[in-house]
């Protein structure tokens, strides 16, 4: 028996193959917050410290753990975690404390410090890490033993993607629920083979890299395989033979597995020499690259050293296991012939008893002239002679009844018990061997975890990678050069999404120019357009870039950033008291409180959801604070025309409109984004295409002619003597 909770459990039914299973436990010292997460099912541990609630509830966010503990007391932990979706549970308080939670840690892992993983002077990580491994131990008595690494981990060391930005460039999952499941940034790049590939992938795109060194190294990494196709697809073949190799260790290490995941595991260790063969080759095998220092290629050499041969282990399980292993492990049938002498024996004591009853029952129906005469077995009564009710007469008297049933008696006899006792003894004793032999090879698997698991990782990682160059070949991606100059360059860049969905249309390409004097870009031009699909798609060009995939456009310059703000659509939270305008206002603060020079800024509409003069002002006033307090690359599409005046006040400002075109009273958008502004929004002609009525469509250009003269009356008619309002 065990106890069930949503972080921990192990049902392949339940469980997303591409998802994580996190069971999460946060802890709180001074002002630093302290998470930690363990997936059971992969072996993954790792813990960080957050500075703000708001950070903290971005990061649960990121993980989506499915099960979250506390300290039982901290009751402004438990007010930080009201929009979670996990099952939140309380703990005792003492095991987060940072002596309790240090011994814990340095109990699992045999250590005498744990500076070695990165926790000097982190008192909220230990507390947390400490307290999420006494919960699983002691109150779940979970075997952890699998779980022999622990990492720390921190916010600087990669591009910060908030949760609103996260859902508004749809970067896991759409907006709508309606959606294609395809019309998201995940779904669009992930060919991954593997499900360590697509959650590795997952934690890649949420947790973008923010140094030049490390992107270009998984840069190199792509390029060796976009550059030899053959050997990609060879590649990507021996990893589909890999299946998820971490959680199948980890059900045999627990002790959930069976013989189909040694049989599993054997086929994924059996695929390492030729990965190992393929990077080699494929670093050192083309005519291109003839350099014989695996240094020019540092990750893939790396991810090469740690994928461990492991002929000997393959050899024991090819001789232990049988190649269609039953799913039960204590009713026989797994262990191959030949592995082992005593149960070759038995097994032959077994066949050799179960002919001799075969042959029995044509003795018995000679001798007693009863032709219907049937020797039988079951799980209840073991071997019995059955006899129909018509010829009960001819039973011979040293047959003695067993049972009754309804059309027959059933009768053993002596020499039946006899030789039921052998084979039956025999089985029991064949089946216990053959789980003990199981376990013998169990055990043999697990001397070797370490090194299975680092392997691994290394194929999840390596499987992201080739599932980059696939995406990078199939879809004409480039290699963006990356620099720390903040430069942001992209010539005919393409939505990653939307132009593998678009289906009515060829999609348009479009450059980009940021950085330097080209700071600000306010974007005009009319609904339908397409201004929000560009600045959506350079935020994602530039996310692509620091995971270091290639990304959708000819040609790519994208700088290290900190982080990516975005600003998009027009939302309440009804839920939190918080109208459509108090949601943009909210995620407006927060970008103009945490945006600096090294961050890219996605704004979408700002001021819509008040008065025009109101929503004006306030879009006014924030491009000056970006231009002259924050410094943050910026890419702002509006309606209000008026903004575009900033571009001949502010230096750093520039226009750009996306074209279009009018014709016999209709317009016909061209998806192209050229300098200048637009003077225009068209609205009534794109409300034509939604279906408006005619007499509405009519009436409201009239009243549009009166709006660009003078002001209107309450009916809608001219006001004398009014002056003309700036053109909107």
């Amino acid at each position: 028996t065990q106890i069930l909770s949503p972080g921990t459990h192990f049902d392949e039914k339940i469980l997303a193959a591409a998802h994580n299973n996190y069971l999460a436990a946060l802890n709180r010292n001074g002002k630093a917050y302290g998470l930690a997460v363990i997936d059971l099912t992969t072996g993954d541990f790792k813990t960080t410290e957050i500075g703000t609630a708001a950070a903290l509830q971005t990061e649960i966010e990121r993980l989506k753990p499915a099960e979250i503990v506390h300290p039982a007391e901290d009751s402004h932990l438990k007010e930080s975690l009201t929009n979670t979706r996990a099952i939140i549970n309380d703990h005792e308080d003492w095991v987060f404390a940072k002596d309790s939670a240090e011994y814990t840690l340095r109990d699992h892992f045999g250590v005498r410090s744990l500076d070695g993983f990165g926790l000097k002077n982190r008192p909220s990580a230990i507390g947390a890490a400490g307290g999420a491994l006494h919960y699983l131990v002691n109150t779940l008595r979970r075997d952890v033993t699998h779980l022999n690494r622990l990492v720390f981990y921190q916010d600087s060391e990669f591009l910060t993607l908030d949760t609103t930005t996260l859902c508004n460039l749809e970067i896991l999952e759409p907006l709508t629920r309606d959606a294609p499941n395809t019309a998201c940034l995940y779904n669009a790049i992930n060919h991954t083979v593997t499900p360590m590939g697509a959650r590795r992938l997952r934690d890649w795109l949420t947790q973008p890299l923010s140094d030049a060194c490390a992107i270009r190294s998984r840069q190199q990494a792509v390029e060796t395989w976009v550059e030899d196709g053959p050997r990609l697809e060879q590649l990507r073949e021996c990893l589909r033979q890999v299946r998820d190799l971490e959680r199948t260790l980890i059900r045999l290490s627990v002790g959930t597995g069976n013989a189909r995941d040694l049989l599993n595991l054997r086929l994924a260790i059996e695929q390492f020499p030729n990965l190992c063969s393929l990077i080699d080759e494929a670093l050192h095998g083309t005519s291109k690259l003839e350099l014989n220092d695996a240094s020019d290629w540092p990750l893939l050499s790396l991810l090469a050293d740690q994928i461990k041969e492991l002929p000997k282990l393959v050899a024991l399980i090819a001789r232990a296991i049988v190649d269609q292993p039953p799913l039960a492990l204590r009713e026989g049938g797994m262990i191959r012939g030949g592995f082992s002498d005593e149960l070759d024996e038995l097994r032959a004591g077994t066949k050799e008893g179960k002919e001799w009853i075969a042959k029995l029952q044509e003795k018995e129906i000679q001798n007693t002239g009863i032709p219907s005469l049937k020797v039988r077995f079951n799980n209840v009564f073991g071997y019995f002679i059955e006899v129909t009710k018509t010829h009960l007469g001819k039973v011979p008297v040293h047959y003695v009844r067993k049972q009754t049933v309804a059309n027959a008696e059933r009768y053993i006899t002596d020499e039946l018990k006899k030789m039921e006792n052998k084979v039956l003894g025999a089985e029991e004793r064949s089946t216990k061997l053959e789980y003990e032999l199981y376990l013998q090879v169990r055990e043999s698997v697990l001397e070797h975890l370490r090194e299975i698991q680092q392997s691994a990782d290394a194929l999840a990682q390596l499987d992201v990678l080739a599932g980059f160059a696939e995406t990078a070949r199939l879809h004409g991606y480039c290699r963006p050069r990356v620099g720390n100059e903040g430069v942001l360059n992209i010539r005919e860049g393409r939505h990653p999404v939307l132009e593998q969905t678009l289906l009515d249309e060829r999609f348009v390409p479009n450059h980009t120019d940021l950085g330097g004097e080209n700071q600000v870009a306010l974007i005009t031009g009319p609904n339908m357009a397409g201004k929000s699909t560009y600045i959506r798609q350079v935020a994602l060009i530039a996310l692509l870039a620091h995971t270091g995939s290639f990304v959708s456009a000819a040609e790519a310059r994208v700088d290290v950033l900190d982080r990516i703000f975005t600003r998009i659509g027009a939302r309440d939270n009804l839920a939190r008291g918080q109208s459509t305008f108090m949601v943009e206002v909210s995620e407006t603060a927060n970008i103009l409180h945490h945006a600096n020079e090294r961050s890219l800024v996605i704004l979408d509409e700002i001021g819509r959801g008040t008065s025009t003069f109101d929503g004006l002002s306030l879009a006014w006033s924030i491009v000056e604070n970006l231009h002259q307090q924050l410094g943050a690359k910026t890419l702002f599409a509006t309606h209000y025309h008026e903004l575009t005046e900033l571009a001949e006040r502010l230096p750093r400002v520039f226009n750009l409109n996306v074209a279009v075109r009018e014709w016999n009273d209709q317009v016909v958008f061209l998806r192209q984004v050229v300098d200048g502004a637009a003077d225009q929004s068209y609205g009534i002609q794109v409300a034509r295409l939604a279906g408006v009525p005619a007499p509405v469509l009519e009436r409201a250009k009239e009243i549009l002619s009166n709006l660009e003269e003078t002001d209107l009356t309450a009916a809608g008619g001219k006001k004398g003597g009014a002056q003309p309002r700036a053109e909107r």
